[in-house]
């Protein structure tokens, strides 16, 4: 007896040293995997503002970024093999090559630091741009994105003027001269004389000239493609862009010189010297002063654009600036180019059209031939249009000159005293200064001209200012309350259709070429989550909507890059929105709010064109007119690439592997993709010598799996004797468990109510034991195992429920950034046809739910990601009900329509099929009799 009871303690000693040491392992594996999400977390934040720091060229800030988002991706790399067993340890020398190489292009940098951003194309001009392209070319950048007609060109950065005035003495002398009129009383017109001398006789630097010299000539390739000039010498206008210019605080207007009909490279380098040299004018001098702005801030941007054809040309204010609440438009128009009228310096037509509230009508007259200039106006609108206008006698008008500069010439008698715009005209202006207004959320001062042959161009847009002058921008009335609202992820606005994705199919139909009324119109995508499958696709859209996520994800990351507008955090945007719904989106602001329908045609028409022109270009071979490779030095976009892009975008993919690591990003997603996937392996391999780590769950429902606390996931309890630990009779009660996920788990099983099902079918028996119930078919097997492991705010659950597989892995605590739920769900008894029914039923629910789901056959996964600790909790409850109610639940399943209804009695929150079997059967002996009949 002594020695049987010496073996028993000698076995029981033993079986607790093994399950110390399990249960060390799992805790170690579980703390390595939390500081792996932490570590993931920072590695994201360091990805995002290395990508502005990049498009700002901050050497030094993109050095000591950089370095430390190296280092936390070397700990990503440990922390994944660490919780593998070295099951990755190729990754330390693809991650050392890829260092190597970031820390090389960093040197070079270093070397290189006059390398700048000098000339961008109006087309690269993504959000945010105004730092480097001034305030009016950012806002024509935008209203060209926006498929206005706004006339093409390029902009000299903010990065080319520093270094031209900080050439030699330049910047020396104009701080003496400056110095010298602000203490020593000098004149302010002989200061900005003396200023302007000494910049026309600086030379541009050769870097600036031969900016200046590929842009004029990329230009002028690009408009003879589109057949609007026919030769290398493009007359353009060059014109001041300044940050603080045509902004909302102070706008500068007239204080700067712009210089039309620029014709040949050396008339653009005199211009670009003029133009800055205007930024010292006695104007510009003293209103930087009164207006508290530092005379010597060089954050001063040059526009060029092609000169647009006037046959006239003008001013559009969208209310009228002298009496705001009047309800009219006031438009000024004078015959050839707009300088006289911006000047003031000739008579002017004035036309004063109502606003005629028609934003929301079912058929706005403005809108057939927009851009044409073609609609048909009712005589009553022509009446409405004309009301108030005052046509005044005409003699001159300024027009362009052969050889470049302008020229004054005598109009003919006969057109003196002809109106200069036709009821067409003014409607199409009127839509136009709508369609700003309504984007730009303010009114809006608008230069404008119009030519025969080519329509009206829009030459400036900035905030309308009130006649009363106290430097206040005139805002519109309190729009309608925003559909969503969320955070901006990457800034900027876009007017298009929604189009919404749940799932892999959802994403694979939209990438196909698309027909009917979503092909005619922009595409905002609308997520439930940050779904970063969705990268590819982000080019092709106008902007993104994302239900649950944050800004440092990897999507708003390839949103910034692409420089496509999206807002994350957007609660309840998939019921709120729908497919089709026109919307404007305003990433500055985060909200989605509904697109006036005058703006939907206008954009739907613009997209139209902008897509024929794209085809015919692809048709023609024509050789790309981007401008891209110098928005970066080549320096700097070697280290994006190395960096910033994100190739691993598909986790069930072939090339979701090691091997297609080529940046810092695709490391940081497949260390994440495999740090999850080995947490599952852990619990599988220890679960030998798990022993009285394993606690069954009691809670009173026919749904039972064994617990293993990886930290203060469930009460302590005592140690007991060896015979009793063989007995278990030590189970948890819902009392016992203390971790949040696994809590809101519990609470969805034992919903009051719940229908968990009797049994399978009995026509579906004959299939129970012909099919296999494991699967093999990727590298995410569900197990054996009905287990769990429970922490604090972590639950993986691993669990075979009748003839099904079920496998769940979240967290849920305060950091939204690292919560996530990842839910698969494989298998049944009753047969494929049922199984897959079953899975349809699942997808529908899950959907409903915010999820991202895949369904292959019987087998169906879903994620959740980015999301707060409450929408968490609520998920996981659901996914409790989703388990109890699918039991058995392919039984049911005996028409293709049973997975939809099902479904919506589900999320309607009825929980028995009773009702939905019952008229079920009534329609399947409704159908018999019929064909008894028949």
């Amino acid at each position: 007896m002594n020695i049987l009871s010496r073996l028993i303690d000698s076995f029981s000693a033993r079986s607790q040293i093994r399950e110390h040491e399990a249960l060390e392992e799992l805790k170690a594996r579980y703390h390595a995997f939390r500081i792996f999400l932490e570590n993931n977390g920072r590695a994201l934040e360091l990805l995002v503002s290395i990508d502005g720091l990049l498009n700002r060229g901050e050497e030094t800030a993109i050095r000591t970024a950089t370095e430390e988002l190296l280092s936390v991706t070397a700990e990503l790399v440990d922390g994944l093999n660490l919780l593998s067993g070295d099951a990755h340890a190729g990754l330390y020398a693809l991650h050392g090559q890829l260092a190597a190489d970031v820390v090389q292009h960093l040197d070079i940098l270093s070397d290189n630091p006059g390398q700048q951003a000098y000339c961008i194309a109006l087309d690269d001009l993504g959000p945010g741009a105004h730092l480097l392209a001034g305030t009016k070319a950012a806002n024509l950048a935008r209203l060209r994105r926006m498929a206005l007609p706004v006339p093409n060109g390029f902009v000299c950065t903010t990065m080319a003027c520093k270094h031209f005035i900080g050439e030699g003495q330049l910047a020396a002398g104009i701080r003496r001269i400056l110095r010298e009129y602000e203490y020593q009383h000098q004149d302010v017109n002989q200061a900005a004389v003396h200023i302007e001398e000494l910049i026309l006789a600086t030379p541009l630097p050769p870097d600036i000239a031969l900016a200046l010299e590929e842009a004029y000539r990329h230009l002028a390739m690009s408009e003879k493609q589109t057949g609007a000039t026919n030769g290398p010498l493009m007359a353009i206008s060059v014109r001041s862009s300044g940050v603080s210019e045509d902004g909302a605080d102070h706008s500068f207007a007239g204080q700067f010189t712009s210089i039309l009909n620029v014709i040949g490279l050396q008339s653009l380098f005199d211009a670009y010297r003029v133009v800055v040299a205007s930024g010292f004018s006695p104007r510009a001098i003293s209103y930087r002063l009164n207006a508290g702005l530092t005379p010597v801030d060089f954050d001063f941007a040059v526009l060029c654009q092609v000169m647009a054809k006037a046959d006239c040309a003008g001013v559009l204010f969208t209310r009228d600036p002298s009496q705001p609440e009047n309800g009219r438009m006031l438009i000024s128009a004078v015959p050839g180019l707009g300088t006289m009228a911006v000047e003031g310096s000739a008579a002017v037509d004035l036309y004063r059209p109502r606003r005629a509230e028609r934003v929301d009508d079912a058929s706005p007259e403005c809108l057939p031939g927009l851009f044409e200039g073609k609609q048909n106006i009712s005589q009553a609108r022509a009446a409405e249009l004309l009301d108030g206008a005052e046509i005044s006698r005409k003699t001159l008008r300024e027009v362009p000159s052969p050889e470049g500069g302008l020229q004054q010439e005598q109009l003919p008698a006969a057109e003196a005293d002809l109106p200069l715009l036709s009821v067409e005209i003014l409607e199409q202006l009127m839509c136009f200064g709508e369609m700003i207004e309504n984007l730009e959320g303010v009114g809006q001062d608008v230069e404008w001209a119009y030519a025969r042959e080519s329509g009206v161009a829009i030459l400036q847009a900035r905030p309308l200012r009130l006649a009363a002058g106290k430097g206040r921008r005139l805002r519109l009335p309190a729009a309608a309350e925003p559909l969503v609202s969320g955070a901006c992820a990457a800034a900027g606005r876009a007017v298009g259709r929604v189009h919404i994705i749940h799932s892999t199919a959802d994403l694979q139909q939209f990438s196909k070429p698309r027909a009917g009324a979503l092909s005619s119109a922009p595409c905002i995508l609308v997520l439930p989550q940050s779904i970063v499958d969705a990268a590819p696709l982000l080019k092709n859209c106008a902007g993104v909507v994302i239900e649950v996520g944050n800004p440092t994800d990897h999507l708003s990351c390839i949103a910034r890059e692409y420089g496509v507008p999206m807002i994350t955090g957007a609660q309840a945007a998939l019921s709120r929105l729908h497919d089709g719904q026109w919307v404007i989106i305003d990433a500055d602001q985060g909200m989605v709010v509904d697109a006036p329908k005058s703006i939907r045609a206008a954009v739907a028409q613009a997209h139209s064109e902008q897509v024929q022109r794209k085809a015919q270009s692809q048709t023609d071979h024509s050789p790309p007119t981007s401008l891209r490779h110098t928005v970066i030095p080549p320096e700097r976009q070697a280290l994006r690439q190395m960096i910033v892009p994100l190739n691993l975008t598909d986790a069930y993919g072939p090339s979701f592997s090691r091997m297609d690591c080529r940046s810092i990003h695709d490391i940081i997603r497949y260390t994440h993709e495999m740090a999850v996937l080995s947490m599952f392996d852990a619990g599988d391999t220890i679960m030998e010598d798990a022993g009285d780590l394993l606690r069954p769950l009691d809670i009173g429902v026919p749904f039972s799996f064994l617990v293993i606390d990886v930290g203060g996931g469930t009460r302590r309890v005592e140690k007991t004797s060896f015979r009793k630990k063989l007995s278990l009779q030590n189970p948890l009660s819902r009392e016992d468990v203390l971790s949040i996920p696994l809590a809101a788990l519990c609470d969805g099983l034992t919903t009051p109510g719940l229908n968990w099902h009797s049994g399978p079918d009995i026509d579906a028996l004959p299939g129970i034991f012909s099919r296999s119930l494991l699967d093999t078919r990727t590298t995410r097997p569900a197990g054996s195992f009905n287990y769990a492991l429970a922490a604090r705010d972590y639950l993986n659950l691993n669990a075979r429920v009748e003839f099904h597989f079920a496998m769940l892995d979240a967290v849920c605590g305060r950091d939204s950034h690292a919560n996530y739920i990842r839910f698969r769900f494989k298998g049944g008894g009753a047969g494929s046809e049922r199984g897959h029914r079953r899975a349809i039923f699942l997808k529908h629910v899950l959907e409903g739910n915010g999820f991202y789901t895949t369904v292959a056959g019987d087998l169906v996964t879903a994620s959740l990601t980015g999301a707060g600790k409450e929408v968490i909790s609520e998920r996981l409850v659901m996914l409790g009900r989703l388990l109890g109610f699918s039991r058995f639940l392919d039984g049911v399943m005996t028409t293709d329509e049973t997975p939809v209804q099902l479904a919506q009695a589900f999320l309607a929150g009825r929980f028995d099929t009773r009702v939905t079997r019952e008229s079920t059967e009534e329609q399947e002996m409704q159908e018999t009799i019929n064909r008894f009949q028949a």
